[in-house]
């Protein structure tokens, strides 16, 4: 019998995840004592989502979001 169910999403360091509560999007860390952490892609901002709350970006995304991040460091060069 097929399960309705989809599955959880992996989480896996080095991946690009969305923060579903909060919008936002980083590679995914670990801290030392254990729990997920997410590094934003913009800044040395790291934050730790609730897991739950993690979408995985589609390649699409992804791309998106790296060539946003470029882009803004490109323009605000000092």
């Amino acid at each position: 019998m097929a399960s309705n169910q989809q599955a959880e999403p992996r989480i896996e360091i080095g991946s690009v995840m969305r923060d579903t509560e909060t919008g936002r999007i980083g590679i995914v860390h670990r801290s030392p004592e254990g729990p997920v952490r997410l590094h934003a892609l913009s800044s040395d901002t790291h934050w730790e989502p609730d897991p739950d709350a993690l979408r995985p970006l589609t390649q699409t995304e992804t791309l998106s979001a790296r060539v946003a991040v470029a882009n803004y460091w490109s323009r605000n060069r000092v």
